[in-house]
């Protein structure tokens, strides 16, 4: 799945350290689900938790987090919708140096499968739409952000002076 493969390049990306030894990193799928989407295309979604398993690690935890986060903002925005969970991770600290951490994320992957003249199927790994965060600011990407409209700020306000 194509999210797996972009996980993993943007965590050597931030870890230089698994560049040099790459059995390091360990990526495994649990409880995975297919759901079809019902459509035309023969559609269908992949949810399933996937795990990360950085083995020995001596960089900060904070960095792999963050590498993480800005891969979320792009293949998996909804995680990243403030108070959302995010993920999970376990860490076994082995000495003052390094760390065995465990990531825990909850993924789902489109496919869309369409039938080819010669009878085959042309599977595509949708991306997400559009990232919902354009900079650390902004939830719209507008600059400067948009005005609401359509509302008058004292309607069904509750009565302060009881």
């Amino acid at each position: 799945m194509r999210k797996i493969e972009t996980l993993r390049d943007a965590i050597y990306g931030a870890l230089p350290e698994l560049k040099r030894d790459t059995d390091r990193i360990r990526i495994w799928i649990e409880r995975g689900t297919v759901k079809s989407t019902l459509t035309e295309n023969r559609g269908m979604c992949f949810a399933f938790q996937l795990n990360v398993l950085v083995v020995e690690m001596a960089t900060d935890l904070a960095v792999l987090a963050l590498a993480v986060f800005m891969w979320l903002r792009t293949n998996q925005p909804e995680l990243m919708v403030p108070n959302a969970e995010g993920f999970t991770f376990d860490a076994d600290i082995l000495d003052n140096q390094t760390a065995d951490v465990l990531i825990q994320l909850q993924l789902d992957q489109v496919v869309v499968a369409t039938p080819n003249a010669d009878g085959s199927v042309a599977l595509d790994y949708r991306g997400e739409p559009d990232p919902l965060f354009t900079d650390l600011l902004s939830i719209t990407g507008m600059e400067p952000p948009p005005v609401l409209t359509g509302f008058d700020a004292t309607e069904d306000l509750p009565p302060w002076d009881d």
